[in-house]
């Protein structure tokens, strides 16, 4: 994708902004949280003083990206001030962000940066480029077309981001240029191999014993043309989505629908998977409910 001058100038702006508030969406994934973290890295770099705030607490399993620990959750936070210059990644509107949004003023700028077709285009500057398999990937451009320097941590976070919404790499939306960028990023320094391991191959105990009481509730319905499952509170896992997976993988399933209890009582949701062909925007899609 090509960037306008005037975007370039108008997104520096924020990043060299005295305080700005970084944001994703709610449930953050390795993509939500790596590019929140390269973002912030990105701001430090061109002297701007960036806060980073998520609805939800960063999920264990992306405890391993660095600089993690200095995201806040916003119900949790003793933070009271509102901020006029917001960065916003990875999440289609702005709705998704939840009680974050008490922390932007009424006339707040608002830089949107996302690849999800769905996006609203909420911002007062709206970065959207539904070819990018993964913000991480979006990102990766802009910092270059900026002349940002890529550190390894910068990398490693954005690498996580691709590799999880490409679904290491075997979904459709993995593009020659995904592969381009990913390659680029181990040679910042990424590790493909660790980050594959600490992502996909550390899974809690507790985790596989959950997977297979959720099994257990496995039914296919349409003459086995869609699968369902059922998450109960008790049997809440960190990463619904392998969940899914598992699902869409049985021969035949054209559907995996995952229904069940969020960590906190008054929310549950769905998890919908489609097959590529079917969805160019290529996700796990939460719907919410209360």
């Amino acid at each position: 994708m090509t960037y306008s001058d005037a975007l370039l100038r108008e997104l520096r702006s924020f990043l060299c902004s005295p305080r700005v508030l970084i944001s994703s969406h709610m449930r953050p994934d390795p993509d939500a949280i790596g590019s929140v973290l390269a973002l912030r890295e990105a701001v430090i770099q061109c002297g701007g003083r960036p806060t980073c705030m998520l609805e939800d607490a960063c999920p264990p399993r992306c405890h391993i990206l660095t600089g993690s620990a200095e995201i806040q959750v916003a119900r949790e936070t003793q933070l009271r001030e509102r901020f006029n210059d917001v960065i916003v990644v990875d999440s289609g509107n702005r709705d998704r962000i939840g009680e974050v949004d008490d922390h932007i003023a009424p006339n707040a700028r608002i830089a949107n940066i996302d690849h999800h077709i769905s996006n609203t285009k909420f911002g007062s500057l709206n970065i959207v480029d539904t070819d990018a398999a993964a913000s991480g990937e979006l990102l990766f451009g802009l910092f270059t077309a900026l002349d940002l320097p890529i550190s390894q941590t910068m990398a490693t976070n954005l690498l996580a981001g691709i590799l999880t919404d490409t679904g290491r790499f075997r979904h459709a939306n993995a593009s020659p240029a995904s592969l381009r960028v990913a390659a680029a990023l181990v040679e910042s320094g990424a590790s493909l191999s660790e980050l594959t391991e600490r992502l996909y191959y550390s899974i809690p105990a507790h985790d596989v014993r959950s997977t297979a009481q959720i099994l257990a509730t496995l039914e296919l319905h349409a003459d086995g043309q869609i699968s369902t499952m059922f998450v109960t509170r008790e049997y809440v896992v960190e990463d619904p989505d392998n969940l899914v997976d598992l699902g869409r993988a049985i021969e035949g399933v054209e559907v995996a629908v995952l229904f069940g209890n969020e960590r906190r009582p008054d929310q549950s949701f769905i998890a919908v998977e489609v097959p590529s062909k079917c969805l160019r925007d290529r996700r796990v899609l939460w719907r919410r409910r209360t």
